[in-house]
């Protein structure tokens, strides 16, 4: 509605200047102002900070354990218990020295842009990275692929919309699966 009103008054102030009218040209935000703009904010690399002080965590690891594990949320009967069942380790990845180095790599090649969009589901993380020095744990970072939501005990940063669609590859590299009939296998 603003934007009418600019265009008018400019419309106006040409005539009386004696100026031909011309139609303006609306400016680059004006497109926020359509009843069809979803998201319209520049390209930002809101997400390179998370990115970043995951590779140091990374790179700082003596070792990065990649497990591919079962949810609580994965049988009917754990929502009727207080005590929900133990956790179930599908697929597990040591890496170390070298072996780091593809998911280095992956985490660099992630683009850093941040979307405004959120997720509105339940986390059900069945994928775990635990970074250890010597024998004590660090940092440990749940993902869960079926939301696109993860929880980090790092660095509180925004993370980029392709982290998941960009870790995918590597999971599937270590013959895990991002997704999965997940309650069959907890069966």
């Amino acid at each position: 509605m603003h934007l009418l009103q600019r265009m008018t008054a400019l419309g106006l102030l040409g005539l009386a200047c004696g100026c031909t009218p011309s139609a303006p040209v609306p400016p680059p935000a004006a497109a926020s102002e359509g009843p069809l703009a979803i998201e319209d904010k520049p390209p930002n690399a809101e997400g390179q900070p998370m990115l970043d002080d995951l590779a140091r965590v990374a790179r700082d690891a003596d070792r990065i354990v990649v497990v591919e594990h079962s949810s609580p949320y994965d049988t009917s009967n754990s929502s009727n218990s207080a005590t929900p069942p133990a956790e179930r380790r599908y697929r597990e990845a040591v890496l170390t020295g070298t072996r780091k180095q593809p998911f280095l790599a992956t985490l660099e090649g992630i683009d850093p842009y941040v979307s405004d969009w959120a997720t509105a589901c339940v986390f059900e993380p069945h994928h775990r990275f635990e970074f250890y020095m010597g024998k004590k744990r660090t940092h440990t970072l749940e993902v869960c692929f079926q939301c696109g939501e993860l929880r980090w005990d790092g660095t509180r940063n925004p993370v980029p919309q392709a982290f998941y669609a960009g870790l995918e590859p590597f999971i599937k590299s270590l013959g895990m699966q991002p997704e999965r009939d997940w309650q069959a296998l907890a069966r």
